[in-house]
C-alpha cells in the first residue's frame, strides 16, 4: 500500500553535498556544508491532535519528513537488541499510573489514560556486574538465530551508491 504524497511547507535546506555525505562527515567531526537537518519522529496523537498535519493530511513520521523537507535518512528494522525481551506487566496502580516491567526489564511509570509521553524511570533490572552478566547471556545471545539479518535484502533496497544514510 503507497501512502499519500504530501506537499512541503518550505523548501529544503540548500547545500551541495548529498544527504549521506552530509551525515557521515557531521558523525566523523568532519567540515560539512551545512547541518544534517532531522526530526526523531512525533508520537501518533500529535497527527491527530496538530492542526498542522491534519490540515495537510501528515498522519505518519515518514509523511513529516517530507512535509518539513527534512534530509533524508532511511533506516530498517533488525533483531540486534535484546531477544527475547523481558515480559511486560503491571506492577502495581495507582488512581492516575501503572508501573510497568517494560520489555528493557525498566520499571517505569506510565500515565494511565494513555497519552505518549517519556516514561518515569524508576528501577532496572540490571544492577550489578552479575545481572548483566546474566541478562547478556540469556537476551543478547550472537548465536540466536531470530537476530540474522537477510543482508542481501538490505543491499539490493539500499544500494551503495545511495545518496541518504541508512540508519539501523
Amino acid at each position: 500500500m503507497t501512502q499519500a504524497r504530501i506537499t512541503p511547507i518550505r523548501d529544503k535546506w540548500a547545500g551541495t553535498m548529498t544527504d549521506r555525505e552530509r551525515f557521515n562527515r557531521q558523525l566523523h567531526y568532519q567540515s560539512v556544508d551545512r547541518c544534517f537537518n532531522m526530526e526523531f519522529g512525533y508520537w501518533q496523537e500529535n497527527f491527530e491532535q496538530w492542526k498542522l498535519f491534519r490540515d495537510n493530511g501528515v498522519t505518519n513520521n515518514e509523511q513529516a519528513d517530507e512535509f518539513f523537507a527534512f534530509d533524508t535518512i532511511r533506516g530498517f528494522s533488525s533483531p540486534v537488541w535484546m531477544h527475547p525481551v523481558f515480559e511486560e506487566r503491571v506492577v502495581r496502580e495507582t488512581d492516575t499510573t501503572r508501573i510497568m516491567m517494560n520489555g528493557d526489564g525498566l520499571l517505569a511509570e506510565v500515565p494511565k489514560d494513555g497519552h505518549a509521553t517519556i516514561p518515569h524511570y524508576i528501577e532496572a533490572t540490571v544492577k550489578t556486574p552479575d545481572d548483566w552478566k546474566r541478562v547478556k547471556e540469556e537476551r543478547f545471545r550472537r548465536d540466536d538465530p531470530a537476530r540474522l539479518i537477510d543482508v542481501d535484502d538490505v543491499v539490493r533496497r539500499h544500494p551503495a551508491d545511495r545518496d541518504y544514510p541508512l540508519a539501523i
